[in-house]
């Protein structure tokens, strides 16, 4: 007796595809959750890295942390600072290489520049087309960070807590650095000093002039004079009183990962950073902190674990 094969029924067929359908939309959500949590744990364990390479340097570096940037070896000279890898006015990304973190950027393409005026920078290009901003090394870039500026050492993903450990811009109209050097016996209270931290830049959602991480308020004690990023800085239609100013990512599920002076890290949201944010979560930048009153804080900032300052000025 012949059999002749039965194939499936449009109805079969229709309820085989929603099967299917209901299951890839179960799993999606699982996944991309998966991916966000493994390239959060990406992110802390460079930082992780980052902070032990801040500890080799404070063992070599004579116990001063480093500065955000060094433009010049005295704040009275007009000599450019270059470094041991050619790189002249280098961030504070320079100054964690070590055998733990290697240099921020390769010096190899730059070595014809180097070598025929003895340093290269921001504006250099490389043998290979290679930017002088252009960071090679993946210890200082985050994975969920995958934008223009996701290699970039000005405007990347990482910032340093500069105004309270090597704010080492010049006082206007004085020869004097603002807060640098600062000595490892100025911090009291290393678990609860914020070293580096995801940093968001003067942009929305990420900017420019990140590098320089900034605390809740304006460190006036400290000579701050203002916040890390320019008017230039600010994207086109932003309110420059809120993007003026580089507060911490919430780049990793409304979380920002910060390493703290004594090398461990975590994820923290902006207000037990102690930022003061408006209604729609942004950061509110606190520039006269000695007037008025906030709820923001720099006591993870600071280096004492209290902010006398703020807690005068509670609503």
């Amino acid at each position: 007796m012949n059999r002749q094969r039965r194939g499936f029924t449009l109805i079969e067929l229709l309820v085989s595809i929603s099967i299917l359908t209901l299951l890839i939309s179960i799993l999606l959500p699982s996944l991309s959750a998966a991916r966000r949590h493994a390239r959060s744990g990406v992110c802390l364990s460079n930082l992780k890295r980052l902070g032990m390479g801040m500890m080799l340097y404070l063992d070599t570096g004579g116990d001063r942390y480093a500065p955000f940037r060094l433009k010049s070896p005295r704040p009275d000279s007009n000599e450019v600072f270059v470094n041991d890898w050619g790189r002249a006015k280098p961030r504070w990304h320079w100054f964690i290489d070590s055998q733990e973190v290697d240099p921020v950027i390769d010096p190899d393409p730059f070595r014809d520049e180097i070598e025929s005026r003895g340093w290269f920078g921001d504006d250099s290009t490389g043998s290979e087309g290679e930017s002088g901003r252009q960071m090679t090394n993946r210890y200082f870039v985050c994975p969920s960070l995958t934008d223009e500026f996701e290699l970039d050492i000005r405007n990347g993903a990482y910032g340093y807590n500069y105004q309270y450990l090597g704010n080492s811009r010049l006082i206007e109209g004085d020869d004097r650095w603002s807060n640098f050097p600062v000595g490892t016996n100025q911090i009291r209270a290393a678990g609860q000093t914020v070293l580096l931290a995801d940093s968001r830049g003067a942009g929305k959602v990420h900017g420019r002039h990140s590098y320089a991480l900034d605390p809740p308020r304006l460190a006036v004690e400290q000579g701050a004079e203002k916040f890390g990023p320019g008017a230039d800085d600010v994207q086109s239609g932003l309110p420059p009183e809120l993007y003026q100013y580089s507060p911490v990512e919430m780049r990793h599920k409304d979380k920002g990962n910060v390493v703290f002076v004594d090398g461990h890290a975590k994820g923290m949201t902006l207000t037990s950073l102690g930022y003061q944010v408006n209604e729609n979560g942004v950061a509110m930048p606190i520039l006269d902190p000695l007037n008025g009153t906030y709820t923001a804080s720099n006591k993870l900032w600071n280096g004492r674990a209290y902010d006398e300052i703020a807690s005068r000025h509670r609503p």
